[in-house]
């Protein structure tokens, strides 16, 4: 891979890959500290260190600074600026302590408390007169029909039924609703927003985490009503958060009606299906955090697309020979160790219609459990949970 000549950038996240390929796609210099330090985010990036601890602690200071320190100073030229992706939604005090040594490229930490406290944030759309599902700080006194989700949580895996969290845990609960579970990718310059694309989410149910995210694909089925009010909402919810970089919007769709349940301050899982070698998402994001400048206009994609995780059925080891399909990615190391319920990859396919995008995607994916010699749980690539309206766009390791 010939050199990029358009300066470095530094990221973190639980998982830096998908950023890195967004940095490499758009030029840039990516400079990686993460979890995983995949196989491919260490080919796709100019240096990739793996972050000491897990995700169940998350990131600490102590462990992080040092890192990113080693990062900059492999540097090829001093990065303008940090993008972080997930692993930062609960912290922002981390996100301050960060911020203090290097310019944040996105949302400050104070946006990102503002977006991840349920009590500001839906008084907020309520204030706004924008549809949301019904929401409450207290457990409902009747508990059936809702679910209780951890502020700032990821990935689906903290939405539980409301009857089986304690009263005194850290939650704020919501009333299922019918939807599809739809997602808007957008970019915002803290005052206006420029709307890139809809994906539709399906789920990866496991025990204990029937919400759990499972893929994307795009385009969403939306007619023009839906994706016109999509739009008024992502505009008018930047304007009041200050939003600016790669965000997201997640909607439960009924007919046309869009109800919002969160948005997400920092780009998140579907930045594969969105890639665009015409006007690459890492040219977008750094024009609207760094110089406040938006795309003139909806970039348009050659094909559709869907990405989705793979989850281990059952405790595995990749072998040291393996062959991974078309489109794998955040590849672990030959005989590494995945536990049950893990992720083991990511798949990415591309298609004429979301649909046969989707249907392709977990296709490999039925392919790839067989080579691993590991019997696949249907409900990782069969129909949405009883109660899939609830899932969560980010995904467990982005």
């Amino acid at each position: 891979m010939p050199e990029p000549a358009r300066g470095s950038l530094l990221i973190v996240a639980v998982s830096g890959r998908a950023l890195a390929r967004a940095a490499a796609d758009a030029g840039y210099v990516a400079l990686v500290a993460d979890f995983f330090a995949d196989v491919d985010t260490q080919t796709l990036a100019h240096r990739a260190l793996k972050v000491p601890g897990d995700m169940a602690r998350g990131f600490q200071w102590e462990s992080l600074e040092p890192v990113l320190e080693a990062l900059c100073a492999e540097a090829p030229s001093p990065p303008p600026g940090l993008i972080y992706g997930s692993g930062f939604e609960d912290r922002p005090a981390l996100l301050d302590a960060v911020a203090a040594r290097w310019t944040l490229l996105g949302n400050e930490a104070a946006t990102v408390s503002e977006i991840n406290d349920p009590g500001r944030f839906f008084a907020a759309l309520t204030r706004m007169a924008i549809p949301h599902p019904d929401t409450r700080l207290e457990p409902p006194p009747d508990p059936e029909g809702w679910v209780a989700k951890r502020p700032g949580g990821a990935g689906g895996s903290h939405i539980a039924p409301a009857r089986d969290r304690p009263a005194a845990s850290n939650a704020y609960f919501q009333r299922l609703v019918p939807g599809r579970s739809i997602s808007a990718l957008f970019a915002g310059d803290g005052t206006q927003a420029a709307v890139l694309g809809f994906s539709e989410q399906w789920g990866a149910p496991a025990p204990g985490r029937p919400w759990r995210y499972g893929g994307a694909a795009q385009p969403a089925r939306l007619g023009a009503e839906a994706a016109e009010r999509m739009g008024e909402i992502v505009a008018r919810v930047t304007t009041e958060f200050r939003l600016k970089g790669l965000n997201s919007a997640d909607f439960l769709l009924d007919g046309d009606t869009p109800l919002l349940l969160e948005i997400n301050p920092r780009p998140g899982a579907t930045l594969d299906i969105f890639a665009n070698p015409a006007l690459p998402l890492m040219d977008i994001y750094v024009n609207a955090a760094l110089h406040n400048r938006l795309p003139a206009q909806r970039p348009a994609f050659e094909s559709a697309a869907a990405s989705m995780i793979v989850f281990a059925p059952e405790p595995l080891t990749i072998p040291a020979a393996m062959t991974w399909p078309d489109g794998a990615a955040d590849l672990p190391k030959p005989a590494e160790q995945i536990d049950k319920e893990r992720p083991i990859c990511t798949l990415l396919a591309r298609a004429e219609s979301g649909d046969e995008a989707r249907n392709l995607v977990q296709m490999r994916a039925r392919e790839l459990l067989a080579a691993l010699n590991v019997a696949e749980n249907p409900s990782y690539t069969d129909r949405f949970s009883a109660h899939n309206g609830l899932v969560d766009e980010r995904r467990v390791r982005d």
